[in-house]
């Protein structure tokens, strides 16, 4: 899909998402966008990034915003790529992300008064940002959820939950990482420094976001990482109780087989043919037992 928006003069919006072959051609023919640039932005598993080109005269800015899967809890993160030349910015949005869709939706009734195309890019980033952690406030809750949950019913399906959590907060984790290395490149580049005064200032305020939604991420993935770590600790040692249970319940029943079997082969044995020989097994099967449970036991405190 290709929008083109008339912001104003100063600033000319080509918004694109889930291009087509066809629609790349049409942006290398009506844009002059190279086609090694387009595969380029169109790649989903391309990393955050700053790039100023002075030989074609673009500028790319790729920043990883989060997607939602299956699941509440489960998320990824795909680019939305920022091309500039000139007055005119391309935005390329790979896949359908909530955060993104919400903030170029603002961005069309945003007031056009004095837009620049770095004002545009930088009011931008800095709602992407904003709608990003939103995200990520909502996945804390979620962990206050399982924190509460876990301990009284740690069925399979929470511990799925936490396993997702877990999954998307190492997404998260790189994608924060990354966009705030590309979002400092930009400050100290050429194209950073000679941003006008306000802009500037308007980078910074991005920059800072960027720098919290980093932290936020990386302290949330530790928590959860040293909760996963806990139940796997309460699960194993579960896990040991059951066997050693298991164990103690397969020997104490192994010694009344062992002594029946010999009762059951067809030799002269003590006792063997009186009436009550069953009784003296049964009492020396209990009595064998009691030991067996006894020693264990013993073996068990050292």
């Amino acid at each position: 899909m290709i929008l083109e928006h008339n912001m104003e003069q100063k600033v000319r919006w080509v918004e694109t998402r889930s291009l087509s072959d066809s629609e790349k051609k049409t942006l290398q023919g009506m844009y002059q966008i190279p086609p090694e640039i387009i595969n380029y932005v169109t790649d989903i598993y391309e990393q955050s990034s700053f790039d100023n080109d002075e030989i074609t005269g673009f500028k790319l800015l790729i920043m990883h915003m989060p997607i939602q899967l299956d699941s509440p809890l489960r998320y990824t993160t795909r680019p939305v790529s920022f091309l500039i030349k000139g007055n005119r910015i391309v935005t390329f949005n790979t896949l359908e992300s909530v955060v993104v869709n919400q903030e170029f939706e603002k961005m069309r009734t945003w007031s056009k008064q004095e837009m620049t195309v770095n004002n545009f890019l930088l009011t931008s980033l800095y709602g992407l940002f904003a709608g990003f952690m939103t995200t990520v406030k909502t996945l804390i809750k979620e962990r206050h959820r399982l924190d509460e949950l876990l301990p009284k019913h740690m069925t399979n399906k929470n511990l799925l939950d936490l396993s997702y959590l877990q999954q998307t907060l190492t997404y998260f984790n790189n994608a924060a990482k990354s966009n705030l290395d590309a979002m400092t490149d930009f400050l100290e580049s050429p194209v950073g420094q000679n941003l006008k005064d306000t802009e500037r200032e308007q980078l910074e305020d991005v920059i800072i976001e960027a720098n919290q939604l980093k932290h936020m991420v990386q302290l949330e993935s530790e928590v959860v990482d040293k909760i996963t770590q806990i139940f796997d600790s309460i699960m194993n040692n579960n896990l040991n109780d059951t066997m050693g249970i298991l164990t103690v319940w397969s020997l104490a029943l192994a010694i009344p087989t062992v002594i029946t079997g010999f009762y059951g082969m067809n030799i002269t044995l003590p006792t063997f043919g009186k009436p009550y020989d069953w009784l003296i097994l049964i009492i020396l099967s209990l009595i064998l037992i009691f030991f067996l449970v006894l020693i264990i036991r013993r073996i068990k405190r050292f």
